[in-house]
């Protein structure tokens, strides 16, 4: 008996982890022989290498002792693998043969001893062990087989395999078998003499091709993805139940780097004792060093392997696959065609009849493959967070993981869950000790140099650049360029007309584009007619971009850019705010404006491009464009209705500096008022003042009407938040006769408003009253129907004031079912005059009512970004609850 510990000298185990190993290795040998009653006194063993090799003594029966003690070396390999460190649990190879030996000075010598090492080191026995869940993978020689194992019911005989055995000098044939994860029973061999081959089964004396590659040992996650292409195995020939069959082909597709190959050889070791015929592997170079693999090439491979002579093997493409397909007929064998390029380099491989089954890796989504050949699509995506954990632990361990669990953590993010990426990261960190996890964590930070780091192992096929580079240059010229160019957008994803303004095509032109590209795994799909890169593959494309493109192109590309989002936000904007006197930046005009024909598409625009629009406001703010930062700032002001006030702060102030250095006084003054405004709303009072009196300075400077009754109303509303009604009143009446007639009536209106607010903030309810009247009546004149809502809530205080709170109830409800119409203004013209209701409401006793309402006014106010408000409001509902 020869027996070899898996990865004994793996990095991971140290000089103490491997001595606890061989402690481990001898104690679980000494107890499993005592169990067949073979004292381990008696037997003679040494230590070749890290192999250790025991003669069991001539007269023990040979049935028995196989029959015992195979079961016993699994039941104590648990038991020291569930009481041990991960770096100190085994998984082993045993091989079992019966000869004569002798010995001379220097040992034990024979044909049978060496014969014995070398099927423990024969390759299909290591990766039995690898693809099994189990610990222990057992091979015994032909003789020993045929002589003892076959004829031993409790040793299983039908669960053991057939496998060729060419180590060195020795070409043999070995018999497999896992005792802790058995492969299904088969018929019984017959004996060697007078072998006879099942139907559907190889005999022994005849080579079965397992062609494929090793496969990782630290695989982990893709569970969903294992269990599908479990689902898709043919079933047996005896359980079609008379159900017409096909040939099963899988499509396993994703992004280079995915990890496609790795799932496909781990599912494919795991699973080929299904396919007793062989398993038949070919790497098509669809995408990697070297040109791809014509089908003449792989079918005169895969002929070889089934025992074609070469010279059998026909000239024509078409015999050659006529050949294959009658070799494979009535066979039960695995197919996998790894890394193909296009469906018509795989067509000719197929098999024709059911009971073989085919997994193609591509890059590609091979939808041809899928339409015309009823091919599965498996779409392979990042790991998971919890899988990429997983992953990066069983590299650097566990121990080194629990030390720095942040630098961990940061380490997945920047390879953006990418399993090369992460790979490779990881790898540079186990394979440099002096590294921390945090130093590679550092080294990644650097946008500019994170491709350069994860690209400098030696093989090309581990360096994220090399891996990305083989599917930029299979791109014809005009999809590469559109790559390139996407790589320059500064947001996370992007619609159809962005990629075309920064492509500077048509949409009509750019959508077969962005098409190709998606198919070929280089963009993601996603909803609602987007696209999005992976963080890596962005980098490698603005890389790119870098390289191939001069920076005149690169910036026309992104000016192109920036006028569609500046155009189309401005546009939006107007759709939102048709009343608002506009004081208008000079925007240009795209060559393919994007419409938006109403107020509803005007605000799904806005809501979905609002990262885009704030990084492009960034960026151009940035590279002092100002003709694009100062319109994008003033279109920025639907984020007060999307919950974002705090953003649209910073949107105006980059605003007002990009005025401020264009010299656009008119523009800063109403930036400067628009801020002051949002501030006034958060109460940063101290900010909100230092805004109006500076716009007020431009105002009167520039003597412009506008500007200086947005400056006088919005100081007047300031003093009223603050309780300075008196103030208010003079602020508002300076306003006032300035606003008549200006903008559709829509500025008197608020100004009207406003008054009412000041004079019931006095106790003057009747006054209040006559100015609330007037700005309903000219919010319905000017059409304005959230100012109308406001207006609304404005006289139901009143009411409130002047003893009637059924009126102001029933305003309030008005007001809220026009809110409730838009998405404007919603804390506005829903949490105030809700607000305002609950506490009509609760002035009539009803106050269960007044909580529901004023619950809900809380939630708006939170979720619009004004958690003071909502603050004061939950007040309020905490008193009305509080005992009298």
């Amino acid at each position: 008996m020869v027996a070899d510990v898996e990865g004994f000298g793996e990095r991971r185990r140290t000089g103490p982890h491997q001595r606890a190993v061989r402690d481990g290795l001898y104690d679980v040998m000494e107890t499993a022989f005592a169990a067949t009653g073979t004292a381990w006194k008696d037997c003679y063993r040494e230590d070749r290498g890290d192999a250790v090799f025991v003669l069991v003594p001539g007269g023990v029966d040979k049935a028995a002792f196989i029959e015992a003690v195979l079961p016993k070396v699994v039941t104590r390999l648990r038991v020291h693998n569930d009481t041990h460190p991960e770096a100190q649990r085994i998984r082993l190879r045993l091989a079992l043969h019966a000869g004569e030996v002798g010995y001379d000075e220097h040992g034990v010598t024979s044909s049978s001893l060496t014969l014995a090492f070398r099927l423990c080191d024969a390759a299909p026995l290591k990766i039995a062990l690898a693809a099994s869940p189990g610990v222990l993978a057992v091979i015994a020689s032909d003789w020993l087989f045929d002589d003892v194992v076959r004829h031993t019911p409790g040793a299983a005989p039908a669960t053991w395999r057939p496998v060729p055995v060419e180590v060195k000098e020795t070409i043999a044939t070995g018999w497999i078998t896992l005792p802790d994860h058995p492969y299904p029973a088969a018929p019984a061999p017959a004996p060697s003499g007078s072998r006879t081959v099942p139907a559907g089964r190889p005999g022994p004396g005849r080579m079965v091709p397992r062609q494929l590659p090793g496969s990782v040992r630290d695989f982990t996650g893709r569970a969903e993805h294992l269990a599908a292409l479990d689902a898709l195995i043919p079933p047996d020939p005896d359980q079609h139940e008379g159900r017409p069959q096909s040939v099963v082909i899988t499509a396993v597709d994703g992004a280079g780097g995915m990890g496609k190959t790795t799932l496909a050889l781990h599912w494919a070791h795991r699973i080929q004792h299904r396919f007793p015929d062989g398993t038949l592997y070919v790497n098509l170079r669809g995408y990697g060093p070297g040109v791809p693999v014509t089908p003449g090439e792989a079918l005169s491979g895969f002929l070889r392997a089934l025992g074609v002579a070469a010279r059998a093997i026909p000239a024509d493409v078409d015999a050659q696959a006529a050949l294959l397909r009658s070799l494979l007929a009535g066979k039960r064998v695995l197919l996998v065609l790894d890394n193909a390029h296009t469906a018509e380099q795989i067509r000719p491989l197929l098999p024709g009849t059911a009971g073989c089954m085919v997994v193609v890796t591509s890059r590609d989504s091979l939808t041809g493959l899928v339409v015309t050949d009823a091919a599965h699509r498996l779409t392979l995506d990042l790991l998971s967070p919890p899988e990429a954990l997983d992953l990066v632990t069983g590299i650097l361990g566990a121990a080194r993981t629990a030390t720095e669990p942040d630098a961990v953590d940061d380490l997945i993010r920047l390879c953006g869950r990418l399993p090369l990426a992460l790979r490779v990261a990881a790898s540079r960190a186990a394979a440099h000790p002096h590294l921390t996890v945090a130093d590679v964590v550092t080294e990644l930070t650097d946008d500019g140099t994170r491709l350069d780091i994860l690209s400098e192992f030696g093989d090309e096929r581990t360096a994220v650049r090399a891996v990305f580079d083989w599917s930029y240059r299979r791109l014809p010229p005009e999809q590469a360029r559109l790559f390139r160019r996407l790589g320059l957008h500064p947001g996370p994803d992007l619609s159809l007309p962005a990629a075309a303004a920064l492509a500077e095509l048509p949409p009509t032109d750019t959508r077969p584009l962005l098409a190709a590209l998606a198919d070929a795994h280089l963009i993601e799909p996603a909803a609602g007619g987007r696209y999005r890169f992976h963080d890596l593959l962005r980098a490698y494309a603005a890389d790119q971009a870098r390289r191939h493109d001069s920076a005149e192109d690169r910036d026309r590309a992104l000016e192109s850019m920036l006028i569609f989002y500046t155009h189309t936000a401005t546009a939006a904007d107007h759709r939102l705010y048709p009343l608002s006197s506009q004081i208008p930046a000079t925007v240009a005009e795209p060559d393919h404006p994007h419409a938006l024909r109403d107020l509803e598409q005007a605000w799904a625009w806005l809501t979905t491009e609002r990262t885009n629009i704030l990084v492009s406001l960034q960026y151009a703010a940035d590279h002092r464009l100002n003709h694009h930062t100062i319109p994008l700032a003033r279109a920025c002001s639907f984020l007060d209705s999307a919950g974002s006030p705090h953003e649209t702060i910073d949107a105006y102030s980059a605003g007002i500096a990009a005025a401020n250095r264009a010299g656009n006084r008119a523009q800063e003054a109403v930036l400067l008022l628009n801020r002051g405004e949002t501030a006034s709303n958060l109460g940063w009072w101290d900010q909100a003042r230092a805004d109006l009196e500076q716009a007020a300075t431009l105002a009167q400077a520039l003597d412009h009407t506008p500007l200086q009754v947005y400056g006088l109303n919005d100081h007047g509303l300031l003093l009223i938040r603050r309780g300075r009604f008196e103030e208010a009143v003079r602020w508002l009446n300076s306003a006032l006769p300035l606003s008549r007639g200006l903008d559709t009536g829509r500025w008197e209106a608020v100004v009207e408003g406003n008054l009412s607010s000041a004079h019931l903030g006095l106790g003057h309810n009747q006054i209040a009253f006559e100015h609330a009247e007037r700005g309903l009546r000219l919010r319905r004149q000017a059409g304005d129907r959230p100012g109308e809502a406001w207006a609304m809530t404005h006289l139901a205080r009143v009411w409130r004031h002047l003893g009637n709170p059924e009126k102001g109830i029933a305003l309030c409800r008005d007001a809220i079912a026009i809110g409730r119409s838009t998405p404007l203004y919603r804390n506005e013209t829903i949490a105030e005059p809700l607000d305002v209701l609950a506490t009509c409401l609760h002035q009539l006793g009803r106050t269960d009512e007044a909580l529901v309402c004023w619950q809900e006014a809380a939630a708006i106010y939170d979720e619009t970004g004004y958690p003071h408000k909502a603050a004061e409001v939950r007040q309020r509902l905490g008193d009305a609850q509080s005992p009298p």
